[in-house]
């Protein structure tokens, strides 16, 4: 625990580029430049806790990515961080259409102030979102994000297992 709270706070101070300052206040306004960098951030703080329980390491995945970042819109748009679409779609629909060819094995989401760090040791705390960045079978995820005009951010963490067989994965999700 303490090497994780000692990553974490690495990292939180890497990202502190990412806050910028309006009116005098600190705010967790993300700059699209630091997209990268902070999807970057988010997996190596998940492979940190998946290595320490014996787990092999997930890679970012673009599909998911776009998935998360759709997702993320609509769950601003209907006011409601959920895991379903307006158009009731789960995130494996979401993430078939994305491109993704693999099982969707965990979704977390949040509408909150916090930043992306903050995210994460909010998700780490939470049993059902660390059981979902923990599930041996996972091989890639992603973080996708939209941010309000007032600072608001809408958070979608997308956790798979990517299949090169796509007759298997349309089987396994039915």
């Amino acid at each position: 625990m303490v090497r994780i709270t000692a990553l974490v706070l690495a990292i939180a101070l890497g990202l502190a580029g990412c806050v910028t300052t309006i009116g005098g206040t600190a705010s967790n306004r993300i700059d699209p430049r630091d997209a990268h960098a902070i999807r970057l951030n988010q997996m190596d703080l998940v492979n940190t806790i998946r290595a320490q329980q014996g787990l092999q390491p997930v890679t970012l995945s673009p599909q998911l990515t776009a998935a998360a970042e759709t997702h993320a819109r609509d769950m601003a748009a209907q006011l409601r961080a959920w895991n379903f679409g307006s158009d009731r779609s789960s995130p494996q629909t979401r993430a078939e259409r994305a491109g993704f060819t693999g099982l969707i094995t965990g979704e977390n989401v949040a509408e909150t102030f916090l930043g992306p760090v903050e995210m994460f040791q909010f998700w780490y705390a939470d049993p059902r979102a660390k059981a979902a960045m923990l599930n041996p079978a996972a091989t890639h995820m992603s973080l996708g994000w939209y941010q309000e005009e007032n600072g608001k951010l809408w958070f979608v963490q997308l956790i798979g297992a990517q299949s090169s067989e796509p007759a298997l994965v349309m089987a396994e999700s039915q």
